[in-house]
């Protein structure tokens, strides 16, 4: 059974998040200090799965007048396939203010998995980043989910 849990987090959490986005990003992954940034910024949204009381996944997006953004999510390779990013993707989306019309996304093109789970919640694509990831350099494709 998988558990979302919403920020604040003990500081072996944030620790944990960023082993974990590191290990899915490489060198880009993100730092504890800006999931507690994104957590402590106004509109910020940080979430952490836990599965069987194991810390499994994260997520960290934020909404800000009438858009959001989904900045960073990651699952851990030993609980993939369980339904923990959609989990985290649809406690985000219950999360987001009336106000909000559109949430964005950037996601490597490659990423055929990702992609067909933002398809499924209504993301389409809207754009190219070109040349956005390195390590290996890649376009992203820009999505974005209308609400209103």
């Amino acid at each position: 059974m998988t558990e979302i849990k919403n920020a604040p987090f003990f500081a072996e959490v944030f620790e944990a998040m960023s082993a974990l986005d590191k290990l899915c990003f490489g060198d880009y992954g993100w730092s504890a200090k800006a999931f507690i940034d994104t957590e402590e910024r106004e509109g910020g949204v940080v979430l952490a799965a836990f599965c069987e009381g194991a810390f499994a996944g994260l997520f960290a997006g934020f909404t800000a007048g009438d858009t959001g953004e989904v900045l960073t999510i990651a699952v851990a390779p030993e609980h993939r396939r369980k339904g923990i990013a959609r989990a985290l993707l649809s406690e985000f989306l219950s999360l987001v203010p009336d106000e909000v019309e559109t949430i964005a996304l950037e996601v490597r093109q490659s990423n055929a998995a990702a992609i067909a789970l933002y398809e499924s919640f209504g993301f389409e694509k809207a754009g190219t980043r070109k040349r956005f990831y390195r390590d290996p350099t890649e376009d992203a494709d820009i999505m974005v989910k209308r609400l209103r």
